[in-house]
This record gives C-alpha cells, sequence and structure tokens, in this order.
C-alpha cells in the first residue's frame, strides 16, 4: 500500500513579513515630478502614509489635538442690523455650558431664564460695533480659550417702544481653526447645532400667524446664517425676548491621518510612485502586513527625504 500523506496546509501559516522598501537613487525629489519607491520581498498588503499633512503614519489615532498645539481658533462674525433702534443683540461665549435638551422647550426655557437671573456666570460678553442700518459690520474674536467646551450664544432683545419697527438682525459666522499637523479648516457657524429659546409668553403662535416676524430663522442661507426677524412697533405687547445658543462642542477634534491601499494580493508590485505638490520635508511610511484568520505579521518601513521647488 502507498502511503497517504498528509497535505501541508500552507495557506494557514502567517508568512511573516519579510519587505524592505527604499528610495530610488534616480529620484529628483521636484515637486510635480514622482518619488519612486522600491519594493523588495514578500508581503501581501501595503498601506501608504505620504507624510503630507492629513497623511502621516503618527496622526492614524489622533482624533483630537492638544490644546497647545492649537496655533489659533477665530470665531469671525458679519452682522448686519436692519430697522429700529440699535443694541438688539448681544453676543456670549463660554467654556463651561452644559448645554439644553434640545427637545424640551419648557426646561430650556427654565435653563436659560435661570442663566440669565444669575448674572449670566461663567459666559464671556463679546463687544462689536453694531454698524449703519442695511451695512455689514465684521468681527472677529479669539477663542482659545475655549477650546474643549464651545458654546457661542446670541440674545436678541431689540428695544419696543410702539414708534420704531423691533430691530431685525442679519448674522453670518465662521470659526477658523489652525492646529498642528492638519491643514487650516473653516467651520460654518450653523455646523455648531443651534438650539434657540424664546422667552415671551406669546412666542408658541408667533410664527403661524405672523408669518416669521419675531422668529429666529436658520432656513435662509442665501441671506444670512441665521436670522433674527424683527416686527413692527406695535404687533407685539413687549419686546421680543430670544435665545440662539449652541450645542456645546470641542473645538480642537481633528479627524484622524489616513493611509492609502497602495498593494493588496491581488496586485504583484516592485515599485510605488507618488507625486509632492508642495516642498518640505516628508516622511513616507509603508505599514507592511500579512494577515489570514489566525493572526498578522506587519512591519513598519519609513523614509525620510526632502522636495524642494521645481
Amino acid at each position: 500500500m502507498i502511503p497517504v500523506l498528509a497535505a501541508s496546509c500552507t495557506q494557514d501559516i502567517v508568512e511573516p513579513v519579510d519587505c524592505n522598501i527604499t528610495l530610488d537613487p534616480a529620484n529628483t525629489y521636484m515637486t510635480g515630478e514622482p518619488v519612486r519607491f522600491l519594493i523588495d520581498g514578500n508581503v501581501d498588503n501595503i498601506l501608504f502614509y505620504s507624510g503630507e499633512t492629513g497623511a502621516q503614519y503618527r496622526f492614524k489615532d489622533r482624533y483630537s489635538v492638544p490644546v497647545e498645539q492649537v496655533n489659533s481658533a477665530m470665531l469671525n462674525l458679519d452682522y448686519q442690523a436692519r430697522y429700529g433702534y440699535k443694541d438688539g443683540l448681544e453676543v456670549y461665549v463660554s467654556n463651561s455650558f452644559a448645554g439644553l435638551k434640545g427637545d424640551d422647550a419648557e426646561a430650556d426655557k427654565a435653563t436659560v431664564k435661570a442663566m440669565v437671573d444669575g448674572g449670566m456666570q461663567g459666559w464671556t460678553r463679546l463687544d462689536y460695533e453694531e454698524g449703519a442700518s442695511q451695512v455689514w459690520t465684521h468681527q472677529s474674536y479669539e477663542m482659545n480659550g475655549y477650546l474643549d467646551n464651545f458654546t457661542v450664544a446670541f440674545h436678541w432683545k431689540p428695544v419696543r417702544d410702539g414708534k420704531s419697527a423691533q430691530r431685525t438682525y442679519w448674522l453670518s459666522g465662521s470659526l477658523v481653526l489652525d492646529m498642528e499637523g492638519a491643514e487650516p479648516s473653516t467651520m460654518k457657524i450653523t455646523e455648531l447645532n443651534f438650539t434657540t429659546v424664546m422667552l415671551n409668553d406669546w412666542y408658541s403662535n408667533a410664527y403661524e400667524n405672523n408669518g416669521g416676524n419675531g422668529t429666529i430663522q436658520f432656513n435662509k442661507p442665501a441671506t444670512a446664517d441665521i436670522i433674527f426677524q424683527g416686527c413692527n412697533a406695535t404687533l407685539y405687547p413687549e419686546s421680543i425676548d430670544g435665545w440662539a445658543i449652541s450645542t456645546p462642542s470641542a473645538l480642537n477634534r481633528v479627524a484622524n491621518d489616513k493611509g492609502t491601499v497602495v498593494k493588496n494580493l491581488q496586485n504583484y508590485m516592485k515599485s510605488y510612485e507618488y507625486v509632492y505638490d508642495k516642498p518640505g520635508n516628508y516622511t513616507a511610511s509603508f505599514v507592511c502586513t500579512n494577515a489570514n484568520y489566525l493572526g498578522s505579521s506587519r512591519i513598519l518601513k519609513e523614509l525620510r527625504f526632502s522636495v524642494i521647488d521645481k
């Protein structure tokens, strides 16, 4: 009888990664020209991090930037007052506000009343120059002290004397963040997710009965990010008293850096090319992996070089 030999299931063995990646000696290292990486050895999968902002291996697990690594955080606001008396809008920021419920109007109204009755403790009022009627006014505010828990609140309480309209305001804005290891980013102010609270008892029917007069609106972006829509001199028995308060949020959060798959089991590769558009010092990282259901073998290869303007 001829003995039957058991077949070796080599596919069940994780092959140790045996891969070497080097820079091609023919590289010129100029912007707009490819940098070629030579690949030698046995590897199933390669993940590539170019070393550019947003693609650095050292930041692959980073989801926030330490406060000390935030270069600047600027709140930019553009105001336009429309009709009526001046000084009907106040702006506050806080780094300690716990937030509103957003789905319980009475609870949120009680929170805002307590906040006002308590003298706005924990809030800082931001000054601005209210320009001439129907003229945009710009103001920038440094927000580095509010990075880990930022809230902005707009208090709209126009003057009512029965003679002049309760003032309408148009407002647009953004947050511009400059953090180490990340491209400067701009966030529209409406991305902060606002909750509106009207302290007037008659507000529940104001929108339905008056076509939007006396309301805070976010649905006309072609005009402004936020509209505080006033009304004529005699429409309501008292001054409008409304708030728009953002959801507390961390400003130093970032998306983690991500790599690009340049090789998998389906493609054979002896080299890889990448073009850098900006001059600078780069660390290109290659994560080389062999894996199956039993486990994985992985090595990291990093190459440092400089790219100059062509």
